[in-house]
């Protein structure tokens, strides 16, 4: 078994315990079934410079949320899928099949979870990013094993281990994002004082590859976090460090000599060091609730390399009444890409959102989003937009137990 193997299957291993051993516990399985069909319309869902781009979809949304729940035990199964007549992965509306599963088991000081999934559906669906000049199949595997332990009242250990691998359909023009893997070991430790803030000491090492073996990225960072109350409706969480990454390349130049083609493997390194922070503002109010956050952080995101990515966010939610409440968000998502030949592909990606939610009865739940988009591409002079209104009408039906 190889070691990648082994680290994926891992979680699902321990998951397939959970399983067995719920069987044997008294617990109880039980289903929340939601049903939905959507219609949407966008004036450019592909983020493709071409004419008459805009597309007027409608489809089935399915989720079947399963969960068992025992003394110490917790296992839940989220299967989620998106159904329609489009064909295809190249559109923000496209289909997608998300499954994941996740167990957890409590004692009194300590917590031990594990989290597996697997997901097909567009590179535009995270953070709308295209290989080459549109968006393709994505097939993620991802596996997680986290345990949490109280070392004393105020002293909290946390250890985190993950493996992703992700996989991309064929490209249409010259590839921009390569199939990888990323493994990441990441501890931290909290202590808790008597105003009940929290102190943290993070640290992270990963590891970066494509599945080709061309690239390479290794890092590791190390943060000082606060969690701090500042008031009864404010709250602050912020961290800061600094963080190291080494890429590295192997590829093969090829050069002619005489009447002869000679191929010389080739090994390149260059680094990527600086700062990482995540600073997030929140205000709870009686009906608003309002969160403000900046982060810079080195991410696994299907370029060649681990790419330096900056996020401001700023979202507000207003509950109008049990029934009513409505969203406004605004984001903008920066990724600063190492390319192997050491210049940099830079992206910026703007969004904005408006959504407004009502539950129509107590099964019954209407929502409406309008969204806008933009995708800036700097190394091509690359720029697209696109703006979508959607409608979901959704049905949650009641709690289904299985004795």
């Amino acid at each position: 078994m190889t070691r990648q193997g082994f680290g994926l299957r891992l979680p699902w291993v321990w998951l397939a315990w959970l399983i067995v051993a719920s069987r044997c516990d008294a617990g109880v399985w039980g289903m929340d079934p939601v049903v939905g069909v959507t219609a949407d319309y966008a004036t450019n869902p592909a983020l493709v410079d071409a004419p008459d781009t805009h597309q007027a979809n409608d489809a089935l949304l399915l989720d079947l949320p399963t969960t068992y729940y025992a003394d110490a035990l917790k296992f839940s199964l989220l299967p989620s899928f998106r159904l329609s007549d489009t064909h295809g992965y190249s559109s923000v509306t496209s289909d997608y099949e998300h499954l994941n599963a996740r167990g957890e088991y409590d004692t009194e000081r300590s917590t031990l979870t594990a989290t597996a999934g697997v997901a097909r559906d567009s590179s535009l669906y995270f953070d709308y990013l295209s290989d080459g000049t549109a968006g393709v199949r994505r097939d993620t595997a991802l596996a997680d094993l986290d345990y949490d332990r109280f070392l004393t009242e105020k002293l909290e250990l946390n250890a985190d281990a993950n493996t992703t691998r992700v996989r991309y359909g064929d490209t249409t023009g010259v590839g921009t994002l390569v199939d990888y893997r990323y493994l990441s070991l990441a501890p931290t430790l909290s202590w808790y004082t008597v105003e009940r803030n929290k102190y943290t000491l993070l640290a992270s090492v990963g590891r970066y590859n494509s599945l080709d073996g061309t690239t390479e990225s290794r890092s590791a960072n190390l943060q000082i976090g606060l969690q701090r109350q500042l008031t009864e409706q404010w709250s602050l969480n912020a961290s800061g460090g600094y963080s190291r990454a080494l890429n590295r390349i192997d590829a093969l130049e090829y050069f002619r000599i005489g009447p002869y083609i000679e191929e010389i493997p080739e090994h390149a390194e260059s680094a990527q060091n600086g700062s990482v922070y995540s600073v997030s503002l929140s205000r709870q109010g009686a009906l608003l609730l309002l969160t403000a956050t900046a982060s810079q952080q080195i991410q696994p995101t299907g370029f060649a390399f681990l790419s330096r990515q900056q996020s401001y966010e700023l979202k507000a939610t207003y509950t109008f009444s049990p029934r009513w409440n409505a969203t406004a968000d605004l984001r903008q998502v920066n990724y600063n890409n190492p390319e192997p030949s050491g210049v940099f592909y830079n992206v910026k990606v703007p969004y904005a959102s408006v959504a407004a939610n009502w539950q129509w009865t107590e099964h019954w739940t209407l929502s409406i989003n309008a969204t806008n988009v933009r995708e800036t591409v700097h190394s091509f002079m690359f720029q697209e937009a696109s703006s979508e209104l959607s409608l979901t009408l959704s049905r949650s039906f009641n709690h289904i137990d299985f004795h």
